[in-house]
């Protein structure tokens, strides 16, 4: 494999794996000399999204960025061995993001490590919540139109299962200790923090060398899942509602669009080392700031689509989103992804004012000779 593999002059194989990149270590040296180490942690549900890539590095100590799905411990022990790592000598792990696939190592991590946890602000004050648990689905026509279209056509055993699945994530995460809570532009000896919402409300990307950790806010191949809009429960923990920080703002696909501008401001050399699909199929996918312009061209493509499907008359949400998707993608857990992502072009589309979201929950055009999104999302990266 390695001899078909096209590899940067600055990138070194340290071990081979799988095509859909599971147990690959590279080896990349920056702009500076410095050397990071590409690990792919399995994750044990066999995403589509292919591994986790943990990236370990020198910087004020040894760094790791990303660490892995509940249940892949293993795993990245087992290619932290592999890439010469000694886990004792990690100092500080990052987290792009509270998903998951990204901290789900966290607390074995840490036990064994002794290492100091880093994240985003919101991270902190969201850890132990779902979305879905601290959303207001009565605050808005679509987030009730959601709401009960996920009633309708998700199996409750599907939803149960998934809930327990989730529960001792969740309350280990609950308990994990922030050492140090980021904001957008702070430093971590010679790496910038960057705060990029959209995908997760807890998004930073990091930036050092010619380098820049994107999590999941830019990846190659696959267009990462936007939030809808969150309007918080009246019951929702206090410390989050007496936050000094907007926390409802950091949520929604306009918020996500405005930071992948911040990407495509970069300089064309910086690269762009993702949480997935670094490798896939026999393909380094090593891409520079101009994917976060394919990423928001694809929303774009998306937005049109959805206005072409709504038509001259009256539409609904459910109808919508089956024009959209295809039918394997409204199976299982898969279903309210789908759903959600359609509400966030629509409340994209309802803040252009270039559709009317009905109390009855239709969903029809304003009539007019030109759209307004292209004007706004022109405007967002201007």
């Amino acid at each position: 494999m390695s001899g078909l593999l096209k590899l940067p002059a600055n990138y070194s194989i340290v071990r081979e794996g799988k095509p859909n990149g599971e147990n690959w270590i590279f080896r990349i040296t920056t702009s500076s000399g410095r050397e990071i180490s590409a690990v792919a942690v399995t994750q044990p549900n066999k995403s589509r999204t292919g591994p986790t890539w943990s990236y370990v590095f020198e910087n004020i100590g040894l760094n790791s960025v990303d660490v892995g799905s509940p249940g892949s411990f293993e795993s990245l022990k087992d290619g932290y061995k592999a890439a010469g790592i000694d886990l004792a000598d990690v100092t500080n792990v990052i987290v792009t993001h509270g998903h998951s696939d990204h901290d789900g190592t966290i607390p074995e991590f840490i036990k064994e490590s002794d290492s100091r946890l880093f994240a985003h602000e919101s991270y902190d004050l969201l850890k132990a919540y779902r979305s879905w648990d601290i959303q207001d689905f009565s605050a808005t026509i679509l987030k009730r139109e959601l709401s009960a279209l996920g009633k309708k056509m998700i199996d409750k055993d599907t939803v149960n299962q998934r809930v327990k699945s989730d529960g001792e994530y969740y309350h280990l995460k609950k308990s994990t200790k922030v050492n140090s809570n980021l904001s957008h532009g702070d430093n971590i000896g010679d790496m910038k923090v960057l705060s990029t919402p959209g995908h997760s409300p807890d998004q930073i990307c990091l930036e050092i060398d010619n380098i820049l950790f994107t999590g999941d806010h830019v990846l190659p191949e696959i267009t990462p899942h936007p939030t809808s809009k969150m309007v918080f429960k009246n019951s929702v923990n206090l410390d989050i509602k007496a936050s000094r920080l907007d926390l409802e703002s950091l949520y929604g696909l306009g918020v996500y669009l405005e930071s992948l501008g911040v990407i495509t401001r970069f300089e064309k050399d910086t690269v762009l080392l993702p949480a997935h699909r670094l490798y896939n199929r026999g393909t380094l996918n090593e891409v520079d700031p101009s994917r976060a312009k394919d990423i928001i061209d694809h929303h774009s493509r998306r937005l049109a689509r959805l206005l072409k499907s709504i038509g001259s008359g009256e539409s609904s949400l459910e109808d919508i989103t089956e024009g959209i998707f295809s039918r394997g993608k409204l199976l299982g857990g898969n279903l309210m992804a789908a759903v959600s992502e359609v509400v966030a072009h629509l409340e994209f589309l309802d803040d252009t004012e270039d559709i009317k979201v009905g109390d009855d929950g239709s969903i029809s055009l304003i009539s007019g000779a030109h759209h307004n999104y292209p004007q706004t999302i022109e405007r967002m990266l201007s």
